[in-house]
């Protein structure tokens, strides 16, 4: 069913060997420089003793349903993704839509894109080109 991917959205999607939540920056806008309507979505990784995360977003277990311990985002990650795509594989199951994240932990998540030294360039293009 199309509509599947909106601001705020969450989805579960494999990324290596688990499946992580990847936060919806955006509603679908049409990219010249992907060719088609993207949606631009980070995935959280969990925190880990001795293993080096980007700080620029740190979320807690109290956050969002699916984050159960401390958790960051994963800025160097981040990826446009063609949402008639996403909208199929939620239909086929592939993927799993899961709880909006609020308003506070989408504008947390959203300033930090703003200061992780580990953005793409070609991130930070898409979200000046779409106003964001």
């Amino acid at each position: 069913m199309p509509g599947n991917i909106l601001r705020k959205g969450t989805l579960l999607i494999l990324s290596g060997p688990a499946n992580h939540l990847h936060i919806v920056m955006n509603d679908p806008v049409y990219s010249h420089e992907h060719g088609y309507d993207g949606v631009l979505a980070v995935n959280i990784s969990s925190i880990k003793p001795g293993v080096y995360y980007d700080p620029s977003c740190i979320l807690t277990t109290n956050c969002h349903p699916f984050v159960r311990w401390e958790s960051w985002v994963v800025y160097k990650e981040a990826a446009v993704f063609d949402a008639s795509r996403l909208d199929l594989k939620v239909d086929a199951g592939e993927i799993v839509s899961h709880h909006p994240v609020s308003d506070d932990l989408y504008n947390r998540v959203r300033a930090g894109f703003e200061i992780s030294r580990h953005l793409p360039r070609k991130i930070g293009r898409f979200i000046r080109q779409n106003h964001f």
